[in-house]
């Protein structure tokens, strides 16, 4: 019955939206995203046909690359000291009338190193009708509201991994509400995919693992502002983030279950539904129904004519404790119920950051500064009742981590932050991540000088405690170090080469000490 209630409910949501399409403006002009401090301007819905030609090569010194030539990068990078590809794309959109429009995109390339000789980066198609959007394949997604040039990364989903191909509806764009008098805007989004790292999760046959993942996401934006009457912005936000389905390998179901060679876990109608309403009554929530994690995020803006500066925090939780403060708690005698722990519950976890757009004519364009900690985790302690603990003690949150799935990641990449070493890293071939408890702070600049050279600048330091279940004897630390340059010929500035300088240094993390060079050709034409 409250399936059947829920149902109605979203039904009569829909017919109530229908008609209020007309209450939403246009886009939010002049908001933070679209400064020059953010990453390039998304060209969708625009009348254009863009092609692309890049070529990268890696060559360094170490077991492993640097850290920046590896992170962040869409996934399009390796671990490996020498690396490289060449990559052809193209993408365009069609506007074919006034509240319609079609994009689409196709990237793949060749390469060496990574961990497909031949791939398909992205393939997509994006249909707006609108303010509303749908997007069907595998497309670059960057992390809400971090710049992503500078940023360490977002929590939850911050571009570090591959893309996910995905059927993906929503509200694209922050847009505002007329009938609110233009204050607020919103945005966000509804996704199901499927995971494509089966290879590599399976590349240990006889090991417990999981494969044939699907993936499932959701977003609510709600920003309070008008910049044709404030330069003051305050936006609050909700991601959800799945992953659930797929076969399970050589595992235990349950602690006294017998090691299974093959389990399918539940990937009927109900399971869809379920991933995206995940809050059972107490006494249902399973295992088997996915593992469910996500952000809440709040920044506070000033946009100014000349300069902008956003001051940014994110909330990482695994499911509902962290998310709400509220867990299920059971007893001796088998009661279940939710217990309540507010802010109690590690709210001091999570991404801390600031954010300075300059003045174009300045050779500093942007400045980010970010303060990373992840090590409460609700407490080192979980325990189920037994007759020296009366009720379930819930800690040991495992950021990233899960009995099932093993790790929140994709190809072996982190497809939340990068700073807990991703598992691709791990040399026994353990696909849990071994590190998710930190303190990092770290900084990023770029700019230009003159109207051909760019340049990027990334310092990150990082100190590492392991994990509540295997912690580090000595606390580990890792130095990173980025120094980029790019130089535009041509007199469209269509062609541009590139130059990175990494360094690593730590002791005591799986990373290590590493040095190398980048080297990176591109060339962009416009067709139309």
């Amino acid at each position: 019955m409250k399936i059947y209630r829920a149902i109605r409910l979203f039904l009569i949501v829909i017919c109530l939206a229908l008609p209020a399409r007309r209450l939403f403006a246009q886009n939010g002009n002049g908001d933070f995203e679209n400064s020059p401090l953010a990453a390039a301007a998304d060209s969708r819905m625009e009348k254009s046909l863009v092609c692309r030609f890049e070529t990268i090569g890696t060559f360094g010194k170490g077991d492993y690359a640097p850290f920046w030539f590896t992170s962040n990068r869409q996934g399009l990078s390796s671990h490996k000291p020498e690396s490289g590809y060449i990559r052809i794309a193209a993408d365009g959109s069609m506007i074919l009338s006034d509240d319609f429009g079609v994009g689409y995109g196709l990237d793949v390339g060749v390469a060496y190193g990574l961990q497909a000789d031949c791939f398909i980066h992205q393939f997509y198609t994006d249909v707006n009708y609108r303010w509303i959007g749908m997007s069907i394949g595998s497309r670059e997604i960057w992390g809400e509201l971090k710049n992503s040039l500078l940023s360490s990364g977002a929590l939850t989903w911050s571009g570090n991994s591959r893309p996910v191909p995905q059927i993906r509806i929503g509200i694209p764009e922050f847009t505002r509400i007329s009938l609110l008098g233009s204050w607020f805007s919103v945005k966000g989004h509804v996704a199901y995919g499927v995971y494509t790292d089966s290879k590599w999760r399976s590349r240990n046959p006889d090991e417990p693992y999981t494969d044939r993942i699907k993936y499932h996401s959701k977003s609510a934006f709600l920003r309070f502002g008008n910049i044709e009457r404030s330069p003051f912005h305050a936006t609050l936000g909700l991601e959800m983030y799945s992953q659930f389905g797929g076969i399970m390998h050589n595992r235990k179901l349950f602690v006294d279950d017998e090691v299974m060679e093959e389990y399918r876990l539940p990937d009927g109608p109900k399971t869809y539904w379920n991933i995206l309403m995940p809050f059972n009554r107490a006494g249902e929530q399973t295992k088997e129904n996915g593992n469910s994690l996500g952000s809440w995020h709040l920044s506070l803006d000033y946009i100014g004519e000349t300069w902008g500066i956003r001051s940014y925090y994110e909330h990482f939780y695994e499911d509902h404790s962290g998310m709400l403060g509220i867990e299920y708690k059971s007893d001796m005698l088998g009661n279940k119920d939710y217990v309540f722990y507010g802010l109690r519950r590690n709210w001091f976890d999570g991404l801390y950051g600031l954010e300075f757009n300059l003045p174009k004519e300045w050779p500093v364009r942007g400045v980010v500064l970010e303060v990373l900690n992840t090590r409460g985790q609700s407490g080192p302690v979980y325990k189920y009742p037994s007759a020296n603990v009366l009720e379930e003690v819930d800690g040991r949150d495992g950021f990233y981590t899960h009995e099932l799935y093993d790790s929140y990641s994709h190809w072996g990449y982190a497809i939340g932050s990068p700073m807990p070493v991703s598992p691709v890293y791990n040399a026994d071939g353990d696909q849990r991540f071994k590190s998710n408890r930190l303190l990092m702070f770290h900084a990023g600049i770029d700019g230009c000088i003159g109207p051909r050279f760019d340049y990027r600048i990334l310092i990150s330091t990082s100190h590492h405690w392991g994990t509540y279940e295997d912690p580090y004897n000595e606390v580990g630390r890792l130095d990173s170090y980025l120094l980029e340059g790019f130089y535009r010929l041509g007199e469209e500035c269509s062609w541009k080469i590139g130059l990175s300088l990494g360094f690593d240094s730590g002791k005591g993390t799986p990373i290590g000490s590493n040095k190398g060079v980048m080297l990176s050709i591109s060339r962009l034409w416009r067709i139309i």
